[in-house]
């Protein structure tokens, strides 16, 4: 947390020192460029809940991960993406955010993007391997499987749902997602 609130103070223009088992910094300052807006508007992406309360007090987006556990390889995750966990990360979002005027925008960090005729096919092994059922994973933030108007509609719910209103996909999915882009408004 010592990392973020560094970032933040030194995004809002302040000299910032700080030591900490995280952090060593001593009188630092962004100089250059300085922005033409007023602040400088701060992503923190985490599934951690402590972090998750502090984005939500202090960022202006939070972006979703859906992270769990670091599995055996070092690398993967487990996933965090039913609806129950999902509800649980945005209620640590929302406790941070309490008192705001202007609550953080919410986004999702997509990790599947498959543009098909068969979604409950594509979603399947996915699924599994998730242990969950294609229902539930097609019904997460985390995924966009479908036809472009599954897709839509999946946006559509995604914001309706849990407020999701941005969702962050690999350069690799910009390709399959212009037909989905292209109808966006």
């Amino acid at each position: 947390m010592a990392v973020a609130e560094a970032v933040r103070a030194l995004l809002d223009g302040a000299s910032v020192t700080v030591e900490s088992a995280e952090l060593t910094m001593r009188e630092a300052v962004l100089r250059a460029p300085r922005p033409v807006q007023g602040r400088i508007p701060l992503t923190m992406g985490t599934a951690n809940s402590t972090l998750l309360r502090w984005a939500g007090a202090h960022a202006d987006v939070v972006g979703l991960t859906g992270f769990g556990r670091t599995l055996a390889d070092g690398h993967q995750h487990e996933a965090r993406w039913r609806a129950d966990q999902i509800e649980a990360q945005l209620a640590c979002v929302a406790a941070g955010a309490a008192g705001r005027t202007d609550p953080p925008a919410l986004e999702a960090l997509v990790q599947t993007v498959v543009v098909t005729d068969d979604a409950e096919a594509a979603a399947a092994e996915q699924a599994r391997r998730n242990g969950m059922t294609v229902a539930e994973l097609l019904a997460t933030p985390f995924v966009l499987i479908g036809t472009v108007d599954e897709i839509i509609t999946a946006i559509a719910a995604h914001e309706q749902r849990w407020g999701v209103t941005r969702f962050v996909v690999r350069v690799d999915a910009l390709d399959p997602l212009a037909p989905v882009l292209a109808r966006l408004p």
